[in-house]
C-alpha cells in the first residue's frame, strides 16, 4: 500500500483545504477524535466501505455519546428511519464533523489483483527496519518500537504460511492507509497536538496483537516524513512533527464504550456500501440509504468520498462530491 499512499494524498489536496478551512476556528495543538466504522465483504452489497469522521473538541466525549445516544436508534441496520439528529450532527454549519469515506467495488475484493499477499509480507522486514531506524532517532527509549516490530514479524510469518486470510490481511492494510491519511491531513489542517482513534469491535483489531494500530502509524509516519522540512544546522535531518496517538481498545464483550460515536461512521459506511452507480443514475435498495446520502453527502462542504479503481497494474484514486 505504499506507493498508493502518495495517489491518496493527491487525490484529497483539495479535500486537505476544505478541511484546513473548515477547521480554521480551532488553535492549533488541539485534540481530535477520529471514529472509523466499515462495510466490507457484504455479497448483498456492491462496494466495500471505510468511512472515518473526525469530530471536533467541541464537548466532552459524555455529552456527544450521551446526544448521539438520543437521537440514533441502536441497531441502525434493522430501522427504516432516518434519525435527523444524527443528520444535523453530520451536517451542523457549525465545523464540529468532517468525514472522509473511502470506497471500492465490492468484487475488487480488497484491491486483490493488485495487493498479493507476498507483495504484503515482504513489505514488512522493511517497515522493521524503518522502525529501527525511528526508534533510533527518538533517543527517548520508548518501547513501543521494539514491540511494534515484534508484531510485524508475528503478522509476517502468518502470511508466508499456505493458509492464510488473505482479505483480513488486505482489510487491515486497507484501513490502516484510511486512518493514516485522516491522521496526516488531520496534522496538515489543524496542526493537531493529540489524535484518538475510536473504531468498532472487529476481527482485523483482535488479529496480530491488533497490529493495524502499528502498520497505520507506520504509514502515518512515512507521510509526515515525506512532508518534514529539514532544521536549521541539522545537516538535513528532517525532524518528525507529529501528534501525540492514543488508540481506543474496544472492550471485546458487553457495550463498547463509545458505541454513540460509531454509529456516526456506521450510518455513512452503511449508506455507501449500498450505493449503485449505473446508466440510469444512483440507486439504492432501501429508501433510508438514499435520504441519508442526498442529505449528508449532496452538496456537502464536510463529507467527502475517496473512491479507488484497481487492475492488474495500477490504482487510481479520486475524490468524489456530488452536487446538484
Amino acid at each position: 500500500m505504499i506507493d498508493i499512499l502518495p495517489r491518496l494524498l493527491e487525490a484529497t489536496a483539495s479535500l486537505q483545504r476544505q478541511m484546513q478551512a473548515w477547521f480554521s476556528g480551532y488553535s492549533p495543538g488541539m485534540p481530535w477524535t477520529v471514529v472509523s466504522d466499515y462495510c466490507i465483504g457484504d455479497v448483498n452489497k456492491p462496494n466495500d466501505v471505510i468511512s472515518l469522521v473526525v469530530i471536533a473538541n467541541h464537548d466532552t466525549a459524555d455529552a456527544i455519546c450521551e446526544y448521539l445516544g438520543r437521537v440514533a436508534p441502536k441497531d441502525l441496520k434493522n430501522t427504516n428511519q432516518v434519525p435527523l439528529g444524527l443528520v444535523q450532527y453530520l451536517t451542523c454549519p457549525q465545523p464540529i464533523t468532517f468525514s472522509l469515506s473511502f470506497v471500492l467495488r465490492r468484487d475488487e475484493a480488497l484491491l486483490r489483483r493488485y495487493l498479493q499477499t507476498a507483495e504484503m509480507a515482504d513489505f514488512l522486514p522493511d517497515a522493521c527496519e524503518m522502525m529501527k531506524v525511528w526508534r533510533d532517532n527518538s533517543g527517548d527509549g520508548n518501547p513501543y518500537y521494539e514491540q511494534a516490530i515484534k508484531r510485524f514479524k508475528l503478522f509476517e510469518q502468518d502470511l508466508r504460511k499456505k493458509q492464510v486470510n488473505e482479505k483480513l490481511a488486505r482489510q487491515i492494510h486497507f484501513t490502516a492507509s484510511a486512518v493514516a491519511i485522516v491522521f496526516h491531513l488531520l496534522t496538515e489542517s489543524t496542526r493537531a497536538g493529540f489524535l484518538r482513534w475510536i473504531s468498532d469491535r472487529d476481527a482485523l483489531l483482535e488479529r496480530y496483537d491488533m497490529v493495524v494500530y502499528d502498520i497505520a502509524y507506520f504509514y502515518f509516519l512515512l507521510l509526515r516524513s515525506e512532508h518534514a522540512e529539514p532544521a536549521a544546522g541539522s545537516g538535513g535531518i528532517r525532524p518528525l512533527s507529529v501528534p501525540s496517538i492514543m488508540y481506543e481498545m474496544p472492550e471485546r464483550t458487553g457495550r463498547h464504550r463509545f458505541d454513540e460515536m460509531v454509529r456516526l461512521p456506521d450510518y455513512l459506511a452503511g449508506t455507501l456500501a449500498d450505493l449503485s452507480l449505473n446508466l440510469d443514475g444512483i440507486s439504492f435498495s432501501r429508501e433510508k440509504f438514499e435520504t441519508v446520502f442526498a442529505n449528508v453527502f449532496v452538496n456537502s462542504p464536510n463529507n467527502w468520498i475517496v473512491q479507488l479503481l484497481s487492475d492488474t497494474e495500477k490504482v487510481t484514486v479520486r475524490s468524489v462530491r456530488f452536487q446538484t
